[in-house]
């Protein structure tokens, strides 16, 4: 019969501690010598491994005492304010830079070579009415005005059912001309002018010229009889500069 093959799982399983000291001592004698004069010096041991684990844990331990201590000091207002505010303020202002820089960031926005629109770079947009949003060349006050006084006149003016027989208007008035040129014209001509204002003055009647309508009424009328007989310009407003009604 063939032998059968045991494992040598199973052969140490069998084997008793004596027995196998016994087998090693008749195989080799020496080994057995070699091991009884191993001897360890436990002063020149280190710690073990487990006592190094023990010892950086306590280091661990400490180190997160002082985190927690260090995190509880920074609430502590009433113990030690002059560290606490200090601190709260700088992280205030910390907190608020990075939210300026987050929420203006440009480094993502593509450099174009044309501005197409302001909202581009987040500046307000405001809507413009031509009718209303723009300035008038000759009402600008940086313009210098060319006005002319026309000094006092009396004019006899018609009577009317609320005036006497002979109601009367003095007045004095300031002349816009569009340029210089008008006014020297206006000074040249003034007897010929204030005929033709006079003339003009006496075809209204006390009741017209009483009220503010007639006022202005009269005023676009003298506008337009100066304009007529100028020939160096135009002139653009004609103002009163006194205005008395005599009953």
């Amino acid at each position: 019969m063939a032998e059968e093959e045991v494992p040598a799982e199973k052969i140490e399983e069998l084997l008793t501690e004596s027995e196998l000291d016994s087998i090693i001592s008749e195989e080799d004698p020496d080994f057995i010598n070699q091991l009884s004069n191993i001897k360890i010096d436990n002063a020149s041991v280190e710690l073990s491994l487990m006592d190094q684990v023990l010892d950086s844990n306590g280091q661990v331990l400490g180190h997160e005492k002082q985190f927690i201590k260090l995190v509880k000091s920074v609430f502590q207002f009433k113990e030690n304010p002059k560290v606490v505010v200090p601190f709260w303020l700088l992280t205030i202002v910390i907190i608020a830079s990075l939210v300026m820089i987050v929420k203006n960031k440009s480094w993502n926005k593509l450099d174009s070579l044309f501005l197409t629109s302001y909202a581009e770079w987040g500046l307000e947009v405001n809507s413009y009415n031509p009718m209303t949003g723009t300035e008038s060349f000759f009402d600008n006050g940086r313009l210098l005005k060319n006005i002319v006084v026309i000094k006092k006149m009396v004019a006899n003016i018609k009577s009317s059912e609320t005036s006497s027989k002979n109601p009367m208007l003095a007045l004095e008035l300031n002349i816009e001309g569009m340029n210089s040129e008008v006014v020297v014209e206006i000074k040249d001509r003034e007897a010929e002018f204030k005929d033709l204002i006079l003339r003009t003055i006496e075809d209204h009647n006390y009741d017209e010229l009483n009220i503010s309508i007639g006022k202005q009424n009269l005023s676009e009328q003298l506008l337009n009889v100066l304009n007529a007989n100028l020939t160096r310009g135009q002139i653009r407003k004609v103002l009163y500069k006194s205005f008395i009604l005599k009953n």
